[in-house]
């Protein structure tokens, strides 16, 4: 029986030491993590002093922009009603602008109108003589003209309509042709 209490006597021991030994190495670890422990504290403590520093910097911005802020919408408030009143300004402007640009059309229409009416009515009549003129056989003034060397030549004097209605018509004076154009309605 003292075998068997010496053997119980042995194991407890080896069982006691094997436990030491996890029991070592446990805190071993403990002392190593309390270590980086003590270092990620370290780094968070210094990551919320700099974020607080951040924070006060940024209140101290937002409460300066604010103040810049409310001057500029004092100061736009301030200028609504001067707008306002230049918008009116500028739309009587632009209604008058557009009434008397209405009555001078039509003063400068009521104006012209009997002028291009007798235009075109002389007109006509002078596309009407012209190629009578042109129709009938001429004297002998109008036919044949003498040069200053003393050469006869065609009379150049002859009325020219285009498809257009554009007369134009050629003449001579002086010896040097001249071109008078004029538009038929």
């Amino acid at each position: 029986m003292s075998l068997i209490v010496d053997f119980l006597l042995l194991a407890a021991s080896g069982a006691a030491c094997f436990y030491c030994w996890v029991l070592n190495t446990r805190i071993k670890a403990l002392t190593s993590t309390k270590d980086g422990i003590h270092t990620g504290i370290a780094a968070l403590s210094q990551s919320a002093d700099d974020m607080q520093t951040a924070m006060a910097n940024t209140k101290n911005q937002a409460a300066t922009d604010s103040v810049k802020l409310e001057a500029l919408l004092e100061d736009a408030s301030n200028k609504i009603p001067e707008l306002q009143m230049l918008a009116s300004q500028i739309q009587e402007i632009s209604e008058r602008a557009v009434e008397e640009t209405e009555t001078a059309t039509k003063h400068l229409i009521e104006t012209l109108s009997p002028h291009i009416d007798s235009a075109r009515t002389a007109a006509h009549a002078l596309l009407g003589s012209l190629e009578k003129a042109s129709a009938t056989p001429a004297t002998d003034k109008a036919t044949v003209t003498t040069d200053t060397a003393g050469e006869t030549a065609a009379d150049k004097n002859t009325p020219e309509v285009s498809e257009e209605g554009v007369v134009e018509l050629t003449f001579v004076a002086d010896e040097e042709p001249q071109v008078a154009q004029g538009e038929v309605a």
